[in-house]
């Protein structure tokens, strides 16, 4: 039964900032969409999304966190086996030649976009039941590291080198709180620096290599892996500060900028509102991050201090990842923007996530 008085601790701020990025979000995938015409009712099906997400996310609220991460082990098998069905068995998405979707009848479903909250999950469950806090060493961090590397080796394989590499940061931030040893970040750090010659040879795939390549020189491959580097430059800096107004961006109606409606959403918003839009909308993700980050610690439950903290990061990474890639500082990993970027696994995913900072919140003293 839902107790009416947890309302008084939930989070009306937290709620309403998210909404408004997602309304901002339908706008630009209409806006990006334009051109495509009545054939691929990319806006239209995202606000659907919009409509089920919002659903999703009050169901999650209410449910008792606590009782969500007695879960975390049965959900965490399920999508590792999920995880498995795409390598084998796993289809491109709408628009993608990438196999990371399950198809079920008209429906795709990106089990790695989930992947990511079950692992937080499934860690605040595990440092909360196993008590193991304060000074670690390697001996007590094996398992939760062997935990995260196989759905980062899964997912790598897809390949999807952007959803793995978030599941290392979300891994990170959580064994610092717990209080791992100086000696052991040190010995960590140094086998880290060393495998890199390692994981660039036998995990990364060509087409990725080339992606990094061109990252430091766009103009290697022009008309290949740099064309959307380039065309994103292009559309952001055609922007100015104003803008050029909307529906009038020239990139996206053209169809100069590739995957304008999904990783690269938001050039198609800056080209046009600016960088005085732009600005106002990292605000709102700056805004989103330092709040929820004000929740962090401000529960007696250990659990939902490393949930609120592992939620966070991952949505901090993606916004970092994605607008360092569309502003050419990072390689193009095909990050979607949060909230913003058109996807229904990928919005469902991260209300999920919203939902459970809310239910933590909202549980804070309850004991």
């Amino acid at each position: 039964m839902f107790d009416r008085r947890l309302l008084e601790d939930f989070d009306w701020v937290l709620l309403l900032t998210v909404i408004i990025i997602c309304i901002i979000g339908l706008i630009s995938i209409y806006s990006a969409s334009y051109s495509y015409g009545t054939e691929t009712p990319y806006f239209q099906k995202q606000v659907i999304w919009f409509l089920i997400s919002l659903v999703v996310m009050a169901i999650v609220t209410m449910v008792d966190f606590r009782f969500l991460e007695k879960l975390s082990p049965l959900l965490y098998i399920l999508f590792i086996i999920l995880l498995l069905v795409v390598l084998f068995y796993g289809t491109g998405g709408p628009g993608s030649k990438v196999s990371r979707w399950i198809k079920v009848g008209p429906l795709f479903f990106q089990p790695s976009e989930f992947a990511k909250y079950v692992l937080v999950l499934y860690l605040a469950y595990y440092f909360n039941e196993s008590r193991r806090i304060g000074e670690i060493g390697l001996k007590e961090i094996a398992w939760p590291a062997v935990a995260t590397l196989i759905p980062f080796v899964l997912i790598l394989q897809q390949p999807d080198f952007g959803t793995a590499i978030l599941l290392l940061f979300v891994f990170i931030p959580i064994i610092f709180l717990v209080g791992i040893r100086l000696k052991l970040i040190l010995f960590t750090s140094i086998l880290g620096f060393i495998s890199v010659p390692f994981g660039w040879i036998f995990l990364l795939k060509k087409y990725q290599r080339t992606r990094f390549e061109t990252f430091f020189n766009p103009d290697l491959d022009p008309l290949g892996k740099g064309y959307q580097i380039i065309q994103s430059k292009i559309s952001i800096g055609s922007g100015q500060f104003w803008g050029k107004g909307y529906l009038n961006g020239t990139q996206a109606r053209l169809n100069f900028l590739p995957a304008r409606h999904t990783d690269f959403i938001f050039s198609v918003f800056t080209e046009e509102w600016g960088f005085f839009g732009g600005a106002l909308l990292v605000g709102l993700y700056l805004f989103l991050i330092l709040w929820c980050l004000r929740h962090v610690g401000k529960t007696k439950d250990r659990s939902g201090t490393i949930l609120t903290l592992g939620v966070t990061t991952v949505l901090a990474f993606q916004i970092i990842i994605n607008i360092g890639m569309v502003l050419g500082l990072m390689p193009v990993v095909g990050m979607p923007l949060p909230f913003m970027s058109y996807g229904g696994s990928a919005l469902l995913s991260q209300m999920i996530g919203v939902g459970l900072i809310l239910n933590v919140r909202m549980r804070r003293y309850d004991i």
